[in-house]
């Protein structure tokens, strides 16, 4: 039990510093454990409730949580994460780890391209469903008719799989919406644990846990997540998306060839 503790506790400081939950690392590592992948899924997705959480209450202190985005962006997430739990007993996870590892690949190599500066032009963008956003005196454009869909299914895959939404959604804030990385990640947090939340009332409905082991490893990661929050604060924007880039790259490469082999 010890090393487990050890190693829920690295890895929710390091993914809770780039503002992703863990769970993409959680299922793995509880599948490694001898856990299936229902209980696997189910505690993954607890223990992204709780380090998701302890990130952002550390991210509301320094007010870099964007709540209203954060309100309609988890919407639909959580209604995605609960319709994804509720029906992952129906689906084999193979076929999706390996299209969702493709995904993340994509998702760090664009994440290490430079933004334009075109904050300017987003503020000027007006039409049918386009919000534009002024917040902690940045200035972002958010189009609601691509995000709502998008965010559906970012939730349907994290409620399926047990994992972190987060994988998804900071890329897409920070790249399609121009919204910058810390915004992004510290908002990230919050919705993280909300995704969970539902998820695991998904679950909830088919599966049952350790809970012992779940609280005592809730207990850890909350913990993690509020040191790897606190390093988040300190980092510049550039190795904030150097680091989720490898992040990303080594979940995705890790996936698809546990999937495989």
């Amino acid at each position: 039990m010890l090393v487990e503790i050890v190693v829920f506790l690295i890895i929710s400081i390091i993914l809770s510093s780039v503002g992703i939950g863990g769970g993409i690392f959680y299922v793995p590592l509880f599948l490694f454990l001898g856990y299936g992948f229902q209980e696997a899924s189910t505690t993954s997705l607890f223990l992204i409730t709780i380090t998701g959480f302890s990130a952002f209450l550390r991210f509301r202190k320094a007010k870099m949580v964007d709540w209203q985005l954060a309100l309609i962006l988890e919407t639909f997430t959580d209604i995605g994460a609960f319709t994804g739990g509720a029906t992952s007993i129906n689906f084999h996870p193979h076929l999706l780890k390996i299209i969702l590892g493709l995904l993340l690949l994509i998702a760090a190599y664009f994440t290490t391209k430079p933004k334009k500066d075109s904050t300017a032009k987003l503020t000027l963008k007006t039409g049918f469903g386009r919000w534009n956003r002024h917040f902690n005196g940045y200035d972002y454009s958010v189009s609601l008719p691509l995000i709502i869909p998008l965010t559906f299914t970012i939730g349907y895959l994290s409620g399926l799989l047990g994992i972190a939404g987060g994988v998804f959604k900071i890329p897409i804030m920070i790249l399609w919406f121009g919204i910058p990385a810390k915004i992004a990640i510290a908002t990230s947090a919050l919705m993280v644990s909300l995704t969970g939340l539902m998820g695991l009332g998904g679950h909830l409905m088919h599966t049952v846990i350790d809970w012992k082991t779940a609280v005592i490893l809730g207990v850890v990661v909350f913990i993690g997540g509020q040191i790897g929050s606190r390093i988040s604060l300190k980092l510049p924007e550039k190795r904030i998306k150097l680091v989720l880039a490898v992040i990303l790259a080594i979940i995705a490469i890790y996936m698809i060839t546990k999937t495989l082999l």
